[in-house]
């Protein structure tokens, strides 16, 4: 017992300080921000394009291509890589371009992925046919902030940029369900937000996220890259893995990007175990090791916290896991925009839930449960062959 009591306080230790680290990270990010802004425009503008990979969301892309309409960033290019869908897409997505004088198109993929996704395949097709200097990713169920590719684009005037991160939040409805997920997804970008400001980029979102489209050639696009069910963190790897290359956070309102929660605990639960396999059998080291570690740390606690009961240091030990988490959950309501009495009123329930939610679905993922994505079913083995 005292040697397993040594190794779980050693493990606590570590856990605790790399999230104070990434809690410092998170106010790294929210000072060089503010100093961006201070200084306003400095460097060449580069040309902006938005690419949004779309399958089958003829129900999502009024409020996004409402969005995009509104963006106030001049000359911005829109290129949409519509995956074969079988609704309405095509034809939404076509109405849109024609109205756009232009600067808007369509491209109707029709090639059948070989050793990739679907929506990997999309992507690939997109950065061959790009315009911009600049790539803005987001989604179809997205919406966008007017200033959202201003915002971006602003970063980019520091010639050492390649890629930037941008926040994700998500609307809710008033269900717990949705209330949670609008408390955790910012959580769990906490982690690749803060990595990042420490020169360490360790995943991301890819509805807001942006890179040098000379970057994502050099790289290879994702036919060099590899399969992954978490494509925008194989490609921040990829591209972050660069001589001299740098990745930079957007934390102001006005890069902020919206998107709309699960509707059920199965889908949430899906999602999730999709996120936990990308990360645990990632090809990158760099992303599977603290991962694997963070969470691994995170299981043992919640099994390991009934025998509390036993033993009153297990138990203290085990809360550990809960004041880590809680470090990041509190620099996360120091965003503008946040409203923190609101958010931090239900911080201290929403973590506890956190804890044993996020121990579930990583549970899922190292048992390499399959997951639907894209309307296919897919399993975590496939990662790493």
């Amino acid at each position: 017992m005292t040697v397993f009591l040594f190794i779980f306080a050693a493990a606590g230790l570590a856990i605790l300080l790399l999230h104070l680290g990434l809690a410092f990270g998170i106010l790294l990010n929210l000072k060089r921000s503010a100093s961006r802004d201070r200084a306003g425009a400095s460097g060449r503008r580069p040309a902006a394009e938005v690419i949004v990979a779309v399958r089958n969301e003829a129900a999502n892309l009024g409020p996004l291509l409402r969005s995009l309409r509104e963006q106030d960033e001049p000359g911005c290019l829109f290129l949409f890589i519509d995956d074969k869908s079988t609704d309405e897409t095509p034809e939404i997505l076509r109405e849109f371009c024609a109205s756009m004088g232009g600067r808007a198109r369509v491209i109707c993929s029709t090639e059948s992925p070989r050793g990739l996704t679907g929506k990997q395949t999309a992507l690939d097709i997109a950065f061959a046919d790009c315009r911009g200097e600049v790539l803005l990713f987001t989604d179809g169920d997205c919406i966008l902030e007017k200033g959202w590719v201003r915002g971006i684009v602003d970063c980019f005037e520091m010639p050492e940029i390649d890629v930037v991160l941008g926040r994700v939040e998500l609307q809710t409805d008033g269900s717990f369900l949705s209330r949670f997920q609008a408390f955790e997804q910012p959580l769990i970008n906490q982690y690749n937000l803060g990595s990042a400001a420490m020169g360490l980029p360790t995943g991301c979102f890819g509805n807001n996220m942006a890179a040098r489209s000379a970057s994502i050639r050099s790289a290879g696009g994702f036919s060099r890259i590899g399969y992954s069910v978490t494509e925008d963190a194989a490609l921040l790897s990829a591209l972050s893995k660069r001589p001299g290359a740098r990745v930079c956070v957007a934390t102001d309102a006005q890069t902020v990007v919206r998107t709309r929660p699960k509707e059920s605990w199965r889908e949430y639960i899906n999602q999730h175990t999709r996120w936990n396999a990308g990360a645990f059998f990632s090809r990158d080291i760099m992303t599977r090791a603290p991962y694997s570690f963070i969470v691994t740390y995170l299981i043992i606690c919640m099994l390991a916290l009934p025998f509390g009961i036993l033993d009153w240091r297990i138990a203290l030990l085990s809360i550990n896991a809960f004041l880590s988490i809680g470090i990041l959950g509190l620099a996360g309501g120091l965003y503008a925009g946040i409203r923190r009495g609101f958010y931090y009123a239900r911080l201290i329930p929403y973590v506890v839930f956190f804890g044993f939610f996020y121990s579930y679905v990583s549970l899922r993922a190292i048992l390499r449960r399959p997951f639907e994505w894209k309307g296919s079913m897919m399993e975590s083995r496939k990662l790493r062959d």
